[in-house]
């Protein structure tokens, strides 16, 4: 998708995000509330968007790292336990991991929100687009627990506008 695709599809993007929360429990997050390490919390299924067949990141454990130069990184092992639970050991873990995911984050004029574009240099006209949202107030949705801080992504389908995965991560200090 070139940039005006794409610049259109966030315009189209995210007509609704669902009732997660409260309205007040998570609010569109920052590139800087972005950046850091996190590791995934999963959701129970029941959570889950019903679009896909199945979870295309089936792994039990999964940490990213979203640099402030636009590199993000992402590592899994398909099993837990998931050891790597330290900014220390995700830095030396992430220093062996090929940098060829980027992130932007961009702003939606039409529906006032900010987005996350991930793109990849070793597959051509990759995209994905994600909407960001950052725990402000603790709540609990379907068994899963959200804390202050804790991040949301919403993966969407720009062709059918529907959220089609969700991503719960937890910050690494």
């Amino acid at each position: 998708m070139n940039v005006r695709g794409v610049l259109f599809a966030l315009g189209l993007l995210f007509l609704a995000t669902p009732a997660f929360s409260q309205a007040d429990a998570a609010r569109n997050a920052t590139a800087s509330e972005i950046e850091g390490y996190w590791q995934l919390v999963p959701l129970p299924d029941q959570l889950q968007p019903k679009l896909l067949p199945t979870n295309p990141w089936p792994a039990q454990c999964q940490w990213f790292s979203y640099a402030s130069d636009g590199q993000m990184k992402s590592l899994d092992k398909l099993r837990g336990p998931c050891e790597l639970s330290s900014k220390a050991q995700l830095e030396e873990a992430f220093r062996a991991t090929p940098a060829v995911i980027s992130w932007r984050y961009s702003f939606s004029v039409p529906y006032q929100k900010y987005i996350l574009v991930i793109t990849r240099s070793d597959v051509k006209g990759y995209g994905e687009l994600w909407e960001p949202q950052i725990v402000v107030k603790p709540f609990v949705n379907g068994g899963a627990e959200f804390q202050v801080g804790d991040l949301i992504l919403y993966l969407s389908d720009i062709q059918a506008h529907k959220i089609t995965w969700i991503r719960h991560l937890r910050k690494v200090g």
